[in-house]
């Protein structure tokens, strides 16, 4: 349960988008239709494309929406609405079973997030997307 003012909660969902990069990276592998699920990659490339798959579901769910919109919808859990689409869990498996490092998918994410920028529409959107770009630095 996230409780405690809009601050923290914000940081805690910047902090899961962040662990998310880590364990998943997004962008499509060369010459192939990218792999939009986790289960199904047999790379880190295609762990990849399937985080950016979740990512840009994830921008299409925020829209303009700001924090104050979810907690109206799950005072207690903002979040609850994404958890199923960002499956950290199953990112996090499959990265393991792939011998995926941190360092190769933040790498490969970095370039494979570009473009994104210009669908995030709202602040909650582009906060989500911060840890992806950051990581690029």
């Amino acid at each position: 349960m996230i409780v405690g003012d809009p601050a923290n909660r914000l940081g805690w969902w910047r902090t899961s988008a962040c662990a998310l990069l880590l364990v998943s990276g997004a962008g499509p592998a060369c010459g192939s239709e990218p792999v939009t699920d986790p289960v199904r990659a047999t790379t880190c490339a295609e762990l990849v494309d399937a985080g950016r798959a979740t990512a840009e579901e994830v921008l299409d769910q925020l829209a303009d929406r700001t924090l104050a919109d979810l907690e109206a919808d799950h005072p207690s859990q903002p979040f609850a609405d994404l958890d199923p689409v960002l499956r950290r869990d199953v990112f996090a498996a499959r990265a393991a079973d792939l011998g995926c490092g941190d360092a190769e998918l933040a790498d490969l994410a970095c370039t494979a997030f570009q473009g994104l920028s210009h669908r995030a529409h709202g602040d909650l959107a582009r906060a989500y997307l911060a840890p992806y770009f950051t990581a690029c630095d």
